[in-house]
């Protein structure tokens, strides 16, 4: 029995099926990164648009392990999250969402082969006793965000369909209503 022969099997198998949904365009290059090279991608990006929009935000160094990415100088506390557009369906998976940090927004980066999409939600959770869930504020709908792993209350994700998002052309204006 040749186990390095079955494995590349299944792995060549999976890889044809998988290769048909793969999409070409401007952003094609985000579909051979891993989820934390794209987190950096979207907080950097997010950043950079805060500063080049004249938003002053409170200088932490490099790399902030807290409840937020971004806080400006009156306190806000941001959350950015950014998820890769699935290859079967057009949905974005924002994981690494924790129910019990504080934050006023999360901005969430959606990334496809074809294009850019974000979404500004606040970031207030809400908990529903009577379920034991907990759901985010989405365009005045409730989306209930899920524990990635079972027993794991630290570390939920938000799923959002593509048309929940907004034209990441539109990500400037939207900015200036709620920051500026």
């Amino acid at each position: 029995m040749n186990l390095n022969a079955m494995l590349r099997g299944l792995i060549e198998e999976k890889y044809a099926e998988l290769a048909k949904f793969k999409e070409s365009g401007i952003f094609d290059k985000i579909n051979e990164f891993e989820a934390n090279a794209i987190g950096q991608i979207g907080e950097k990006f997010v950043k950079m648009v805060f500063v080049d929009l004249g938003l002053q935000m409170q200088d932490f160094g490099e790399v902030i392990h807290d409840e937020f990415d971004i806080c400006l100088i009156d306190g806000t506390k941001i959350e950015i999250k950014t998820a890769r557009k699935g290859l079967k369906n057009d949905t974005f998976q924002f994981n690494g969402i924790n129910p019990n940090y504080n934050c006023k927004y999360i901005i969430c980066v959606g990334l496809s082969a074809k294009a850019a999409f974000f979404k500004i939600i606040s970031g207030e959770k809400i908990y529903n006793h009577k379920t034991r869930k907990f759901y985010l504020n989405v365009d005045d709908k409730q989306k209930q965000i899920v524990a990635m792993n079972p027993h794991n209350q630290a570390n939920f994700k938000l799923t959002l369909n593509l048309k929940d998002l907004e034209p990441i052309e539109d990500f400037e204006d939207r900015l200036r209503k709620i920051f500026c």
